[in-house]
């Protein structure tokens, strides 16, 4: 047999059946030497993933591996394997294969005549394959179709396939399932010397006999849009834009009556349509919709379901006064910075990624931030899961989210009980933290008696003050260590005025960088100022956060941050921390000294 014959045999043209799979050794053996080259080629090639768009291909390896390692792709072959591609009497090649080597050799080589064979190729596929019950993998092969022909201006190709159109649109667009139709007027709307007026009435079917379905209903008024966009008919689309955000409404109301995802799900609705009104001169009905979603945004705290597990800590409180017992108070207080730890930047970058790559499926998503207004204060994308990398930024982002839980936990289990266990045994006053402030040289002058003042409230349990006054001084703080490092914290506007830095721009200032400890920075910045962080000091410049949240987990353990961090260049700390013989030992806690306990 030769290696057409053998081609035809394993391969029948079937909907997603081209793989290395079916190129047998058995069936390599029929071959002779010349054919079998082309044979492990033509295998190679059809292990090759694609991504389509209405505009172009992509090849792309079918797996790539957590360690870098790959299947066989479009940059392995070679220019002898070229050379021998060119050679193949492509109309002897089953549809499948034609159409694919055709499509490299275009797409890599702008081979017009491997062009023309791959339009005719693909709209022979998608021939073969459609129905009006079943269009299942066919629109790639009509956009790789429409997209060559127009692209080599294959006139005749591109007729044919607009007489096809031209009778789906009158008999089966409106009533075809799923989103094939939607696809199909895109593909064609975008298109420079297509009537788009022949779409509005099959868009109108469309919404109108879709109304529960959001998004088949919003991808029809929005191709309509770009239809009388095109159409030059600026004010019909105005008006077009502003009945889909009519709909959003509507639907968001319906929403809302189901459940406590509907409540959530209304929200986006809502600020889809309020985006709708401003963008389409409608301010009035953006502010009455923001103020309807709103309300709705309140009633979902209310009705969430917390997700809790009950702990037994009873271990971790027989530890904390274990290591509690015996000291004096100062020691007290360094004993409590003890207990928290300054993760290291690249531990947990190293952490996230490894999260990343073990349990992908869980990362597959965003992350919606939400306050306890039920307002949404943070989108959080997800990363990339081939190179979580690939995004410094967005990484950073969750590094920062990553840190907050641990810091919430720490908080909540140790911070909470060690502070408990200091007010039991101490009566405290404002000038037993003085050895924290006094003389330390990263106070800023004149800023040393606010502090004592901030931690001796806090140690006291008057978190609500001690956060207003340790938020806004902690960042003056780093302000000016960053100044006496020669770092330029203020901006100079045109007019002349200067205007100081916003605090990220301290936090990476390159000054700070090179003379602080990027690790501490890091940590601070994401307590201070980071959305996907605790983002402290902004609700507190605000005036956004309440009593609660500053005795929750993470303003206990941003507290004792900053304790920690005046400790570092305390002359007394230093004193304490070399002749405190108890201080020098600290058990650790063993293990199961916390554990989960089954509710009844």
């Amino acid at each position: 047999m030769d290696i057409y014959e053998v081609l035809n045999k394993i391969v029948t043209n079937r909907r997603f059946e081209l793989s290395a799979h079916i190129f047998t050794q058995i069936d390599r053996e029929e071959l002779d030497e010349k054919d079998r080259q082309l044979f492990d080629i033509l295998k190679n090639i059809s292990s090759i993933g694609t991504k389509i768009y209405n505009s172009g291909i992509e090849f792309h390896p079918m797996f790539v591996m957590a360690d870098g390692n790959r299947t066989f792709s479009v940059e392995d072959i070679t220019g002898d394997y070229y050379e021998i591609l060119k050679n193949i009497n492509f109309q002897e090649l089953p549809l499948v294969l034609r159409a694919l080597v055709a499509d490299i050799l275009w797409t890599k080589k702008k081979d017009f005549k491997a062009a023309k064979t791959a339009a005719e190729a693909y709209w022979d596929l998608f021939q073969l394959w459609y129905t009006k019950s079943d269009n299942v993998g066919t629109l790639d092969m009509i956009r790789r179709a429409v997209c060559i022909s127009l692209q080599t201006k294959q006139i005749d190709l591109y007729s044919r396939i607009l007489e096809w159109l031209n009778d789906f649109l009158l008999h089966d667009a409106a009533d075809q399932d799923g989103f094939f139709s939607l696809r199909i007027i895109e593909l064609f709307a975008g298109q420079k010397d297509y009537d788009a007026s022949l779409f509005i009435s099959v868009l109108d079917s469309i919404i109108l006999l879709n109304q529960d379905n959001v998004l088949k209903v919003e991808q029809a008024y929005e191709l309509k849009t770009q239809c009388l966009y095109k159409l030059k008919k600026n004010e019909e689309a105005i008006n077009n834009n502003l009945s889909l955000a009519k709909y959003y409404i509507d639907f968001a109301e319906k929403t809302v009556q189901r459940d406590i995802q509907g409540v959530i799900r209304a929200g986006s609705f809502f600020q889809k349509a309020i985006t709708l009104y401003r963008n389409n001169g409608k301010p009035d009905q953006a502010e009455k919709t923001h103020k309807r979603l709103v309300e709705i945004q309140k009633e979902i705290p209310k009705i969430m379901i917390p997700i809790s597990v009950e702990l037994d800590i009873k271990g971790v409180v027989e530890n904390i006064i274990k290591n509690m017992e015996g000291l004096t108070f100062e020691e007290s207080i360094l004993r409590l910075t003890q207990m928290i730890v300054f993760d290291k930047r690249e531990e947990i970058k190293s952490k996230v990624i490894e999260e990343y790559k073990n349990f992908p499926l869980s990362h597959m998503f965003g992350k919606n931030l939400i306050n306890d207004q039920g307002q949404t204060i943070f989108t959080l994308p997800p990363l990339d899961i081939q190179n979580p990398e690939k995004d410094q930024k967005l990484l950073e982002l969750h590094m920062h989210q990553n840190v907050l839980k641990k810091q919430q936990i720490a908080g909540d289990i140790w911070i909470k009980n060690v502070l408990s266990l200091i007010r039991d045994r101490f009566v405290i006053d404002n000038s037993m933290v003085e050895f924290l402030v006094k003389d330390n040289p990263i106070v800023p002058e004149g800023r040393q008696r606010i502090f004592q003042r901030a931690i001796a409230m806090f140690l006291r349990g008057e978190f609500y003050e001690a956060i207003h006054i340790m938020a806004p001084q902690t960042e003056n703080l780093f302000r000016n260590i960053a100044k006496e490092v020669g770092g330029l914290t203020v901006t100079l506007e045109n007019d002349g005025s200067s205007m100081e830095k916003v605090l990220s721009s301290i936090f990476n200032l390159p000054e700070m960088l090179d003379c602080y400890d990027n690790d501490i920075l890091f940590i601070l910045k994401g307590l201070l100022n980071e959305q996907a962080g605790a983002n402290i000091r902004n609700e507190v410049a605000h005036g956004i956060i309440g009593e609660k949240a500053c005795s929750s987990g993470v303003c206990l353990y941003f507290g004792v941050a900053v304790i920690k961090l005046l400790s570092y260049t305390s002359l007394p700390c230093y004193e304490i921390l070399k002749n405190s013989k108890k201080l020098r030992n600290f058990e650790i806690p063993p293990k199961g000294s916390m554990k989960a306990v089954k509710k009844k």
